[in-house]
């Protein structure tokens, strides 16, 4: 043997000693196993491969053909990246494997691709057996049928869309209902709910302010004054008392409160009876109140409201409170001479 054949030889070992170095440095570890020693036929099973390495080298997986020997490769997962400790990585992916024969079926190491740089090496895994079981047949008994498949239960996943189709379909036949329901009643489709009713005492008592401020009486519109109070009186009447007071003439109105003495005492009572009373007179016999009777009539509806409310009233309304029989100049002898006239 020459001299240059020699050096050949060694420059081939030494690669050779370096490359194993270089892979036992980085302790690159194969691993192949299967979920189960055995199946029966037909049955599936999962083949799992692992690599444990360091984080700087590169493993290229091997590309399993659909099926090796009569092994049938089903499905394959992708490759799993977890840490294991310090700088170590795990890859790991997952085969789902099938055999339509049985006995013992070998599966060959698999190789692995692995860069460290410019150099690239390869590595081996460990070979496999799979038994593949034949079911047991009872030969006494004779052509058997084959059995019908198995049902598996409903899940809530499988019939959730149906659910929803039904839930969607009976919601759009409501509104359609609904939507001919209220344009047959001349209704719009949406509307804000009502807002809440006011008691009857603070209706009466706003009315009764508005009323002050028209100064009806005060434009010789005495008549129109004397309906508009009594009307706010006896529609209060009716919500507190549930009473037709719309309907009924001053003595039923007086006469209906005889039954009531327990929620209204005698002076409230007399109140209502001037306020009505001279209002019949303005209005059927055409009687002209003095000023002084128009203000105590606005009074006195004020005070009736507030002694017979539900609700605690401190005080009269502040606009009851700024008339004052002050602010009106009467002239008494002018009256007196137009009556002897």
């Amino acid at each position: 043997m020459n001299r240059t054949v020699k050096l050949k030889y060694i420059c081939l070992l030494g690669i050779f000693f370096m490359s194993l170095l270089l892979v036992n440095g980085q302790e690159i570890r194969l691993k192949t196993a299967l979920e189960h020693d055995s199946i029966w036929l037909g049955d599936q099973i999962k083949l799992l491969v692992v690599v444990e390495q360091e984080a700087g080298a590169k493993v290229i997986f091997p590309q399993l053909p659909d099926s090796i020997q009569k092994v049938e490769v089903l499905k394959r997962s992708k490759i799993d990246t977890s840490k294991v400790a310090g700088t170590r990585i795990q890859l790991k992916q997952t085969y789902l494997i099938t055999c339509f024969d049985s006995g013992a079926h070998y599966i060959p190491s698999f190789y692995f691709k692995v860069k460290h740089g410019e150099i690239t090496d390869s590595l081996k895994s460990n070979s496999l057996i799979l038994f593949v079981k034949f079911p047991p047949v009872d030969l006494k008994k004779g052509p058997v049928d084959i059995k019908k498949p198995f049902t598996a239960p409903v899940t809530f996943k499988e019939i959730a869309p149906w659910l929803l189709a039904i839930i969607l379909l009976a919601a759009l036949v409501f509104l359609v209902i609904y939507a001919i329901s209220r344009r047959n009643k001349n209704r719009p489709l949406f509307q804000r709910p009502p807002k809440p009713k006011l008691p009857p005492h603070i209706i009466a008592l706003q009315e009764l302010d508005k009323l002050k401020n028209e100064n009806l009486w005060q434009q010789e519109k005495v008549k129109d004054y004397y309906t508009r109070l009594t009307d706010i009186i006896r529609i209060y009447i009716e919500e507190r008392f549930v009473m037709a007071a719309m309907e009924q003439t001053t003595p039923e109105i007086l006469s209906g409160f005889k039954e009531l003495k327990a929620q209204i005492d005698t002076k409230s009572i007399l109140e209502l009876k001037e306020i009505l009373e001279l209002a019949d007179l303005v209005k059927f016999a055409k009687l002209t109140p003095l000023p002084d009777e128009n203000f105590n009539m606005l009074s006195n509806a004020y005070l009736f409201v507030k002694e017979t409310t539900n609700e605690v009233v401190n005080e009269i309304p502040e606009p009851v409170k700024t008339v004052q029989k002050e602010d009106v100049t009467v002239d008494l002898k002018a009256n007196k001479e137009e009556n002897q006239l």
